[in-house]
């Protein structure tokens, strides 16, 4: 008997553990501390520094030496325009989509308004520097493969994308729609570490995005009405105040990405010869802050009357070109002895200096009416204020002093906003290249893509494209195995996956 009864209870076990597997299984299975549901806040900040850190770094490998701003001295594939698959633009800025893309739904079920709308900015912005770095991208099928089982986006149509129903500038109209709506009822945006919450902030932000986009647009279809729509009747940066710029802290996870660099992979990247030059013949006070004198250690005599700066050729490999320069400015660093980077090191998205260099290049053209002067004197201004440049150093009495004296000027010319355009983006994600890019399109007038047609740069020491700035960054290889059909279709219609391939933007 007691035999039978031992067998009856053993046979029992897994009868009971069937019938209670809906509470006892998931008990067993659930990690209490991981949570199950994840919050737009935390979402938002991560996915917000993550991109940001990849357009900083980019900058600094890319984008920076790409417009000859910088020049880099070891590996300088970039200058010499030999372009392989040299990124991690694509991966990174899609992994920062996935997330930002959670945050707007998860932000959107909840009823806030404000930050599903950042969140939508924050996309546009992202998606923005690719399509204008690769051409056709995914975009309308991207990031879904978690909602829709989607895991091979088609590859849209680059005018889409910036232009076209459903495209960026529609995306950022519909961000700003929502943030009239949080704006009235006291809405902030949770998680946000660019403008601390504030919705009116980031509207700021929306429409100074949208008039970069249309700047690059007015080479494809007349853009006067809706640019004098922005600047006539839009929220737009008022001051530096309104900067759209991630203020790193100075330690991990809020530290400058540049700051862990071995010195040996920071100081393969100097000042060019180019930028020198220019801010040379100007004396302009910018060069103290853009870059770090050979002569001199201290960090309180970057500034100093006698602080003699250099700079590198573009392409320099072999002992054929000139490879010296000044290494670029303390706040980019965090070298001992120079501890200024933590506190002014920032990531950077669009400033009032850009926006009113923008607005002077839109006047100049007569797209939009208005005094191009004011503007472009306002962007000068904004930029040496925003980098806290010492006048007195290099013998200006004043910032007028220096605009009348310097031969900086207005002159009517569209060369002179360039130039300003030019070194004011300095550090501005991938934004140098593509203004770059469009100032050599222009220059040419659409036919080739021959640097030197812009007269403040020049074809590289040594270079691989016969002088031709590339066109585009090449597709990932991953692309190839992960999304074959589409990648396949999208380098078919530009003639391969190539540096030269002529996205729709610049034909």
């Amino acid at each position: 008997m007691n035999y039978i009864k031992k067998n009856i209870y053993l046979m029992l076990i897994p009868l009971l553990a069937i019938t209670s597997c809906d509470d006892g299984f998931e008990n067993v299975n659930s990690n209490p501390n991981e949570p199950e549901e994840v919050n737009a806040n935390v979402l938002m900040t991560g996915a917000t520094r993550a991109s940001m850190n990849s357009m900083v770094d980019e900058s600094f490998l890319l984008s920076n030496n790409i417009a000859q701003i910088t020049a880099k001295t070891l590996r300088s594939e970039v200058d010499r325009y030999d372009w392989t698959a040299f990124t991690t633009l694509w991966l990174d800025q899609y992994n920062a989509l996935r997330d930002l893309r959670d945050a707007e739904l998860i932000a959107e079920e909840n009823g806030n308004a404000a930050t599903q709308a950042a969140s939508i900015i924050m996309q546009s912005h992202i998606f923005y520097t690719l399509t204008m770095a690769y051409g056709d991208i995914p975009y309308s099928e991207a990031v879904s493969g978690t909602t829709d089982g989607n895991f091979e986006p088609a590859y849209d149509d680059q005018q889409v994308i910036l232009d076209g129903e459903g495209g960026l500038l529609d995306r950022l109209q519909e961000a700003n729609s929502l943030l009239d709506q949080a704006s009235n009822n006291g809405g902030t945006v949770d998680g946000d570490i660019i403008f601390d919450g504030t919705p009116t902030s980031w509207m700021k932000l929306s429409n100074v995005l949208q008039l970069r986009i249309l700047n690059h647009l007015s080479n494809k279809r007349d853009v006067s009405g809706d640019m004098s729509n922005l600047v006539d009747n839009a929220m737009l940066f008022e001051s530096n105040a309104d900067n759209a710029t991630l203020n790193y802290l100075g330690s991990f996870p809020n530290e400058y990405p540049l700051f862990p660099l071995k010195q040996g992979d920071f100081d393969a990247v100097v000042m060019s010869q180019q930028s020198v030059n220019m801010m040379q013949n100007y004396n302009d006070p910018r060069l103290g802050r853009y870059a770090r004198p050979d002569n001199v250690v201290a960090l309180e005599q970057f500034d100093s009357p006698n602080a003699v700066y250099s700079g590198a050729e573009n392409g320099s490999e072999t002992g054929g070109c000139n490879k010296g320069g000044s290494r670029i400015g303390a706040r980019y660093y965090d070298y001992p002895g120079h501890p200024t980077g933590d506190v002014e090191a920032n990531g950077i998205i669009a400033t009032y200096s850009e926006q009113e260099l923008i607005i002077a290049e839109a006047m100049q053209k007569q797209i939009i009416q208005g005094n191009a002067g004011d503007h472009y004197k306002n962007g000068i201004e904004a930029s040496m204020n925003y980098y806290g440049v010492n006048l007195d150093a290099f013998g200006w009495n004043s910032f007028s002093d220096f605009y009348d004296n310097s031969g900086v000027a207005y002159d009517g010319t569209l060369e002179k906003i360039w130039e300003q355009k030019w070194l004011a983006t300095f550090f501005h994600g991938i934004e140098p290249y593509f203004d770059v890019r469009r100032m050599v399109y222009e220059a040419n007038g659409g036919n080739n893509f021959d640097v030197a047609a812009v007269p403040f740069l020049v074809a590289p020491c040594e270079n691989d494209n016969n002088g031709d700035l590339p066109t585009k960054f090449l597709y990932p290889g991953n692309e190839i195995s992960l999304n074959n059909d589409n990648y396949t279709q999208a380098i078919e219609e530009i003639g391969g996956n190539t540096q030269n391939g002529v996205i729709w933007i610049m034909e």
